[in-house]
């Protein structure tokens, strides 16, 4: 090989190493640009779950199996009664308390008189209220919960405050979800999410 062909081929092996390295660096820095941003919006779900954890609330979820983050501190009832919302004596002091009626296929059978006895326990026990779901929307507008018209396409809405303050449609926005968490997600995960999300924001706790 002369001299000539050596420069060339020592230039062009230069220039294909450093287009290498440039491109190993491009990819390290969106690889950390797209970690930096999953880690900041995952947090803000995490930040979500750590307020409503650290507001002491008894939260408790009747109905279809409750697909919430594991670190939220949440226990499954199966009736209404003072022994289940009580919990065993190993549930730790509250300041509150919260029950999610989990219904997103419309597959609960719950009557009148049981939203009743629920609105009992939200205006004289200041329990929060939160249905997820549609098909029982009539039966709680027929038991007093509603005073004027829900929206078409309802698929949630909380009670507290007594029953003073609601807020229909609060979780039915995915979009409330960070992208980067929501692309994880199920279609059964989304509107739990959704309900977290806002519990900060609003203080509905």
């Amino acid at each position: 090989m002369n001299a000539k062909r050596l420069i060339v081929t020592l230039v062009f092996t230069a220039i294909l190493l450093g287009f290498v390295i440039w491109m190993v660096d491009v990819f390290i820095q969106d690889a950390a640009r797209k970690n930096k941003i999953w880690r900041e919006q995952s947090q803000k779900v995490t930040d979500a779950i750590d307020y409503i954890n650290s507001k002491s609330y008894d939260i408790m979820y009747y109905g279809e199996d409750l697909k919430a983050p594991e670190s939220l501190r949440v226990r499954h009832i199966y009736d209404f009664k003072n022994d289940s919302l009580q919990g065993d004596e190993n549930n730790p002091e509250h300041y509150g308390h919260m029950i999610i009626i989990n219904d997103p296929n419309g597959t609960l059978k719950l009557n009148k008189d049981s939203w009743v006895e629920l609105l009992d326990l939200l205006k004289y026990d200041a329990y929060v209220i939160v249905y997820l779901g549609s098909e029982q929307l009539p039966n709680m507008q027929k038991a007093g919960y509603f005073f004027d018209v829900y929206p078409e396409g309802t698929h949630s809405v909380i009670f507290w405050n007594y029953g003073r303050s609601k807020d229909i449609g609060f979780a039915d926005d995915s979009l409330i979800i960070p992208e980067v968490v929501r692309e994880t997600l199920t279609s059964d995960q989304l509107t739990v999410y959704a309900m977290i999300m806002p519990m900060q924001a609003k203080q509905y706790i």
